[in-house]
């Protein structure tokens, strides 16, 4: 066997792959929002799917509520200011940085932990401190990804206070992200690999 035949058969059953299951080309034979729809639902199921498997083996706390609205942004409007690695790696280290500080402070200032059991004062003022810091920061920051404010609900209420926790949910925010940028690329979605393109208004994958 000729040793140049096998990468040459590879590199083309990859192009035909392309050329028929590509989202370009599936926008090409259906309407915008029965692929988008369908694409949604099938690469945001495969990256919580992967990061489920990763939590598996490693046995770490991986999978947060806040990662499905994350995905479902990722893959629903991949050309989004908020789509964008930029906005959703930073809006979530910002939001989960400012729940923790407000986390601490309140429960500093009340001599116990908030917790979400008990809908006191405590708790409220450390979810709308960790809320209204976190809007005005993603605001100025550029970085508008609105799923990052259930982060900083998620610990300032007190579901997730260990530091361990807290770690976990920023690696799983990470892993979400890049699987996002590689899995639209590979179905022919050319999103950006960090910061929005600038003037784009897009919100769906065409």
């Amino acid at each position: 066997m000729h040793p140049t035949r096998r990468p040459i058969s590879l590199r083309l059953r990859w192009l035909r792959w392309r050329a028929r299951w590509s989202i370009p080309s599936l926008l090409a034979s259906a309407d915008e929002r029965s692929v988008v729809s369908r694409v949604a639902a099938v690469n945001g199921t495969v990256a919580i799917l992967i990061i489920s498997l990763f939590a598996w083996l490693t046995d770490l706390p991986l999978l947060f509520p806040v990662l499905g609205p994350s995905a479902f942004i990722l893959f629903s409007k991949p050309f989004s200011a908020d789509a964008a690695p930029r906005s959703v790696v930073i809006g979530h280290f910002v939001a989960m940085a400012t729940a923790v500080a407000s986390w601490q402070l309140v429960s500093a200032a009340y001599g116990q932990p908030v917790s979400m059991e008990y809908a006191r004062l405590p708790t409220i003022l450390s979810a709308s401190l960790a809320l209204a810091v976190t809007c005005m920061l993603l605001i100025r920051l550029s970085c508008p990804h609105a799923p990052a404010c259930a982060s900083a609900l998620l610990i300032a209420l007190g579901a997730v206070t260990e530091w361990r926790e807290v770690l976990a949910l920023a690696v799983a925010v990470v892993v979400l992200t890049v699987q996002a940028v590689c899995i639209n690329r590979i179905a022919g979605v050319n999103v950006p690999l960090w910061s929005p393109q600038p003037n784009e208004e897009r919100g769906g994958i065409v």
